[in-house]
């Protein structure tokens, strides 16, 4: 008896640690944060108005509301509401993964690319609305 208490009890813990909604809620994503520059090889010229792609994320839902231009919406994914998943520095939005960084009204997207293609490379600079 007492080895199938102890072993219930490490099946609890493992079960904890493996459990599928490990996620972060970060309320500062909240709210509507506008594309103002891309650093990519995407070859758009410098004044290139980039105010078409939003990103509208609810943290609390796990939602994103992704609004694009149609030269823009390659950039994340096409235009629609998805899911992400956020682990506190990675966010995974429709099964691209980006790191993200914040600062006040500032947020940074970083593609995290495939080391063995050379011009995948994506950084999105957003501003919140």
């Amino acid at each position: 008896m007492k080895k199938a208490s102890i072993l219930f009890v490490l099946l609890c813990i493992l079960n904890s640690c493996f459990s599928g909604d490990d996620y972060v809620v970060d309320a500062a994503l909240n709210g509507t944060w506008v594309l103002e520059r891309a650093i990519c090889f995407c070859g758009f010229d410098e004044d290139f108005d980039f105010s078409a792609h939003k990103l509208t994320f609810d943290s609390s839902e796990q939602r994103v509301i992704v609004e694009n231009s149609d030269d823009t919406s390659w950039f994340v994914t096409e235009s629609g509401t998805y899911t992400f998943i956020n682990d506190g520095g990675k966010i995974n939005i429709n099964g691209k993964l980006y790191t993200y960084q914040r600062r006040g009204d500032d947020l940074e997207l970083t593609y995290v690319d495939n080391p063995n293609i050379a011009d995948d490379e994506l950084t999105l600079l957003y501003n919140k609305n």
